[in-house]
């Protein structure tokens, strides 16, 4: 009788997986979600931020699934790419540019299959003078000059990442306290300073606000006119126009769960053309009549955003840079691109937690920053009101809200701070967090694990409590 040997049947084994891994697209789709998603977020945590393999692991990725530990990398410091793979059946690779960040490629392919437009280069916009304060420079907070109050609430700014130490699962990288224009607390994770560039998941949804704003301000596009995408020549489409994607009331239908199979898994680890991909879905609800959060819509939004430039790749990626960054002073932003060179609208933009406050801020004055308007004070008020089809109040125009909801019988999302809050929201606790009536803008940024609060709303409470303190 024949024997197999015990590295015979492991083989063997494996050769089984492999084949009924190729026969059932569901798992298919899912080892491509693996390996893809591992690929873009190991590629731009490493080459971006400066995170270790080692640290976006076992921070970001194993902690969303441990599907994640049977992901095989490799990093290509001199090239500078990231490949994976998974049961030596699945591969990915995404490649870095600087100035563009990683672009995650199509299932098989290695190389880049159409022309980057020239880079953006750090540092051109604005003289980051080490000895200025936020927003203007570098220079660390001068806490000599801080009130007692301020003081206070460095502590419990400090407090926070004290807690952050000891809970596992919360793993904050950067905290800001912004009040009057004037930084009066910051703290970063070990590894993270004042200029690391940090990822934004859906806060980059605000961003495409703030775009398709510009583009409104110079009369490029209009919130009511029908929208040029492609395919929605028919009457089902025709009705939908840019307000309803921006207050996510399309009635596109849209998987927004992020587990095996679903579109948002697929829109940003397998399929190629992100706008394609969502503007592809079916009408299940008249526009304007369901509120449904989804991530296809913004990606939507970044192919219109896109063809308003027709053929001008270069124009399209110096937009935001020229009309937006540049007047804040912002020189740590990174906006990426899926591998059709459509920016991720939904999900992937990096910057600096000084420089998100930077925007947080403008908002906060309604569009204007040092004497220029750089939105109208009128598209700001039109972002925070709540979508009608919303019963929670919670959402505006790519802006979540902090209102009283219409059932009397909900609370607040956050009952112990201001009603006029409002705030830019990512996976894994990324917040923006504006609040007018207080002037106070709050910067979080981390890794905690989806099933884990912040501990944002108790802190806001607490710096509250301590400027309104005798």
């Amino acid at each position: 009788m024949h024997r197999f040997t015990q590295a015979g049947l492991k083989l063997s084994a494996v050769i089984i997986a492999i084949l009924f891994i190729v026969s059932c697209s569901t798992v298919n789709n899912a080892l491509h979600t693996a390996t893809g998603f591992s690929a873009k977020n190991i590629c731009s945590g490493h080459f971006v931020s400066g995170f270790s393999q080692q640290q976006i692991m076992q921070q970001a990725l194993i902690p969303i699934s441990q599907t994640f530990r049977l992901v095989g990398v490799s990093i290509d410091q001199e090239q500078q790419f990231v490949d994976t793979e998974i049961l030596l059946s699945h591969s990915r690779r995404a490649v870095y540019k600087d100035g563009i960040g990683c672009i995650l490629l199509p299932p098989g392919e290695k190389q880049l299959s159409f022309k980057l437009p020239a880079k953006r280069t750090n540092g051109l916009y604005h003289n980051q003078d080490s000895k200025l304060e936020w927003p203007l420079g570098l220079a660390a907070i001068a806490t000599n000059e801080l009130t007692s109050r301020q003081k206070s609430i460095s502590h419990i700014v400090e407090d926070h990442f004290h807690l952050s130490k000891q809970d596992p699962d919360l793993r904050t990288k950067a905290l800001l306290v912004i009040h009057e224009g004037k930084l009066i607390a910051e703290h970063y994770a070990e590894g993270v300073d004042p200029s690391t560039p940090l990822l934004s998941w859906s806060m980059a949804k605000s961003i495409t606000n703030l775009q398709v704003g510009l583009l409104v301000k110079q009369g490029q596009l209009s919130l009511h006119n029908p929208v040029d995408v492609p395919g929605w020549d028919n009457e089902k489409y025709q009705h939908i126009n840019l307000d309803n994607l921006l207050t996510m009331t399309s009635g596109l239908e849209f998987d927004e769960t992020y587990g095996i199979g679903g579109d948002a898994a697929l829109m940003l680890s397998v399929v190629p053309d992100v706008d394609a991909f969502a503007r592809n879905k079916p009408v299940i609800h008249p526009a304007g009549e369901h509120w449904y959060y989804s991530s296809g819509t913004t990606n939507i939004i970044s192919g219109i955003i896109r063809r308003s430039f027709g053929d001008d790749s270069q124009g399209y990626l110096n937009f935001t840079f020229d009309n937006l960054f540049k007047p804040l002073g912002i020189d740590s932003a990174v906006l990426e691109m899926d591998s059709a060179g459509n920016f991720i609208g939904s999900s992937y933009m990096y910057a600096s937690a000084r420089d998100w406050a930077k925007i947080g801020q403008m908002l906060l004055q309604n569009g204007s920053w040092n004497g220029e308007t750089i939105l109208p004070s009128s598209w700001i008020e039109y972002s925070k009101i709540p979508a009608p089809a919303n019963t929670s109040n919670r959402y505006g125009a790519h802006f979540w809200l902090n209102r009283n909801p219409k059932n009397a019988d909900q609370k607040r999302f956050w009952p112990e701070i201001p009603e006029d809050a409002f705030y830019m929201s990512g996976f894994q606790g990324q917040r923006v967090v504006m609040i007018p009536s207080k002037q106070l803008v709050f910067v979080r940024l981390g890794y905690t694990t989806p099933k884990y609060s912040t501990k944002l709303d108790v802190l806001m409470k607490n710096v509250i409590t301590a400027l309104e303190s005798d």
